[in-house]
């Protein structure tokens, strides 16, 4: 199951490295709700997360994140752990310094309309991620499922936006041969030609001469043999011929 579970992964960065230019290390947004999650879990993101994407990764949040769950932990004591698992990762700018803004509209404002910074997704907020689906391109969404680290397949905004790029011929068929290699589509082969029927050879039609022989051979062992008896005085009498 964790081999299914890591080529699918494959399969869905693939695209995106090539429609969207993402590459590793990759850098891992993500938010209160993901740790939460992950908390209660027991997952450790910092090994897990890497471990399935299957290259190193970045793992970061805002000081907008931070400042949210800090804030709700003190409302609600049973935060505090959530509030402790996210401060532990490398803050990254969100220009919204001194000037705090809800973690959700934090996180927008980075990904934009097409992400420019390239970022994966970490969150559990259902909100947030219908707002990727429907507005941002180029996104992955990296969810928890079952306290198992989970990529969401490719948004109809994001497959939409890649089938509609244009592309030269070479970059067609070096795009073909890409996705045939990772993405493990099948190759269309050419329909064979079906051979007509053929009118048989003369000489195969020629009747065998050892069938020939066998014939033959069964006509003359047909024949009757005449039999010869000796006589008391020496001659000799066919048994067919008169005395």
């Amino acid at each position: 199951m964790k081999i299914k579970r890591h080529k699918k992964a494959q399969k869905i960065l693939a695209f995106f490295q090539h429609n969207f230019a993402l590459q590793a290390p990759y850098t891992i947004l993500l938010d209160a709700t993901f740790c939460h999650s992950a908390l209660e879990g027991k997952v450790l993101i910092k090994e897990q997360i890497p471990k399935y994407l299957g290259a190193q990764t970045k793992i970061v949040t805002t000081q907008c994140i931070i400042l949210e769950v800090e804030k709700l932990s003190k409302i609600s004591p049973k935060l505090y752990g959530t509030w402790l698992v996210v401060k532990q990762f490398p803050v990254h700018k969100c220009g919204h310094e001194g000037d705090p803004v809800p973690a959700s509209s934090c996180a927008k404002s980075l990904l934009g309309k097409n992400n420019p910074g390239k970022y994966i997704m970490a969150s559990q907020d259902p909100e947030l991620r219908a707002h990727v689906h429907q507005e941002v391109v180029g996104t992955p969404i990296l969810y928890l499922h079952q306290s198992a680290p989970t990529l969401e397949k490719p948004t109809k905004k994001s497959v939409a936006a890649a089938q509609g790029s244009t592309l030269s011929t070479h970059e067609e068929t070096t795009l073909k041969t890409l996705k045939r290699k990772h993405l493990g589509e099948a190759v269309q082969e050419p329909p064979r030609k079906r051979k007509k029927a053929k009118n048989p050879h003369s000489l195969s039609c020629k009747k065998s001469k050892k069938v020939k022989q066998a014939d033959q051979q069964k006509a003359s062992d047909g024949k009757r043999k005449r039999k010869r008896h000796k006589r008391k005085g020496g001659a000799t009498k066919s048994m067919s011929g008169s005395e």
